[in-house]
């Protein structure tokens, strides 16, 4: 007997896509156990990445969620006081950024641009899953 889940996300927001072979009887149970383990482990690495900042220029450090393509940066423009660390949450392909802010220390500009950064990936997850607005 087959079992049948109905998916939390839809298949292009989990980067799956649906495939019919048609094999012997004697091979089927055995191809379905393996798209079940790539599907598995797919599901383990993707819940086991963790985002990085990563250095793009002497001043500017760039983190990048790879599932939707937004980006987070902090920037050292070098003023004194509260304006030091420009950060700011971007969608490729957009001009204006999605969120952006100020900070006097770089860890502060870190998190809330990482905050912002998983805030505007929940809502984006939301909207592929059809339930914007629902609330």
């Amino acid at each position: 007997m087959r079992e049948h889940r109905t998916p939390s996300r839809p298949l292009r927001a989990r980067r799956l896509c649906k495939v019919t072979l048609f094999v012997p009887d004697g091979c089927a149970e055995g191809l379905r156990q393996f798209a079940r383990e790539l599907r598995d482990r797919q599901c383990r690495e993707a819940g086991s990445e963790t985002l990085q900042w990563r250095p793009i220029g002497p001043t500017t450090e760039l983190m990048v969620n790879p599932e939707s393509r937004i980006r987070c940066s902090v920037r050292d423009t070098g003023a004194n006081g509260a304006d030091r660390f420009q950060w700011s949450v971007t969608v490729l392909g957009q001009s204006h950024p999605v969120a952006a802010g100020h900070s006097a220390e770089l860890a502060r500009a870190r998190s809330l641009a990482a905050v912002a950064l998983r805030a505007y990936v929940a809502d984006w997850r939301d909207l592929l899953e059809g339930r914007g607005d629902e609330g």
